[in-house]
């Protein structure tokens, strides 16, 4: 048992390294920004905190999201599992 959880320690399991996380911020806030400006300029909206606001949250929930499953997946992109 011991030995099975130094093991999964040792792993890149519930890790991450910088590369993932620049990544996908970078993805998630181009995405969430390129899309909330297509969005407000098809309604016709003025920029304003009220029409930006969305805009970010979906940007953070992306990158989180993004993260998260970052975290929880191993090198061979498997979620919930340790390395073998």
């Amino acid at each position: 048992m011991i030995v099975q959880i130094l093991t999964l320690m040792k792993s890149k399991f519930l890790t991450l390294d910088m590369r993932d996380l620049l990544h996908g911020i970078l993805i998630a806030f181009l995405t969430a920004l390129l899309t909330g400006i297509i969005d407000i300029l098809d309604n016709g909206a003025v920029f304003t905190w009220v029409t930006i606001k969305p805009i970010l949250i979906a940007g953070i929930s992306a990158a989180l999201s993004y993260l998260l499953k970052c975290l929880l997946s191993n090198s061979e992109n498997r979620l919930f599992e340790a390395e073998r």
